[in-house]
């Protein structure tokens, strides 16, 4: 079958079926392969996985197409001579459409998603908890909140760790669970070049950074909880 098509590729069109097979059946073994160690890669950094998984998916399929053909023409049978209904040489023109509309769709999925992790988190303090909108946001009850404190440093600077279940994009955003020997396990929502940045530790719970590109925005948000802070109930660590 011509994967990119659909078409099927008769018994009698090929010379040598156990090799034709084998060559693509270790074809499809090699892609999945990449497939596999792209997944792994994406594990220790998102932005190696993501530029691995676009070159798969976009110049990929055109080399799994020519490398097919290739495949094809080599095991193709020369001792009979027909017309097939459909073009081997050549991936038809729904087939063309097919391929570029899901590549564009993927493309568009990965650029949505990007723009969105690299966003500066939406804070909103209300009347029990502090809320976080973003990737991997959530809800911090005042009542488990032990201190808030700013520190003049960037999460760079303060030393950023390791992703072990979070975002960290092409550009500066790191949203997600982070672990360092400097903080232990902590949930992030900062721009990692960006100082200040925001601490608030929390009961038996992970600590949480937070720092927007923008310094006096981050600034505003610290005068805001500290604000708030102090006329609810906070929990005793």
């Amino acid at each position: 079958m011509h994967f990119w098509s659909g078409s099927t590729v008769k018994p009698e069109e090929i010379s040598d079926i156990p090799s034709y097979n084998r060559a693509n059946g270790l074809m499809w073994a090699i892609y999945a392969a990449c497939m596999v160690i792209t997944g792994i890669l994406s594990l220790f950094s998102i932005k190696v996985g993501v530029i691995l998984l676009v070159i798969l998916c976009f110049p990929g399929i055109v080399v799994l197409i020519i490398v097919y053909n290739r495949i094809y023409n080599k095991y193709k049978s020369t001792s009979v001579a027909y017309k097939t209904y459909n073009s081997t040489s050549n991936p038809s023109k729904a087939a063309v459409i097919t391929i570029i509309s899901i590549s564009a769709i993927i493309l568009v999925a990965l650029g949505a998603l990007f723009i969105y992790g690299e966003k500066d988190p939406e804070i909103s303090i209300l009347d029990d908890c502090i809320q976080i909108k973003s990737m991997y946001g959530l809800n911090i009850d005042f009542s488990e909140i032990t201190d808030i404190s700013l520190i003049e440093k960037s999460m760079s600077e303060i030393g950023i760790g390791t992703r072990t279940n979070g975002f960290d994009g092409l550009g500066e955003a790191l949203k997600g669970i982070f672990k360092s020997d400097t903080y232990g396990e902590a949930l992030l929502f900062v721009q990692s070049k960006s100082s200040p940045t925001i601490k608030i530790e929390r009961i038996g719970r992970k600590k949480v950074y937070i720092s927007f590109r923008n310094s006096e925005s981050t600034e505003q948000l610290y005068r805001e909880l500290t604000a708030n802070i102090r006329s609810k109930p906070r929990g005793n660590s």
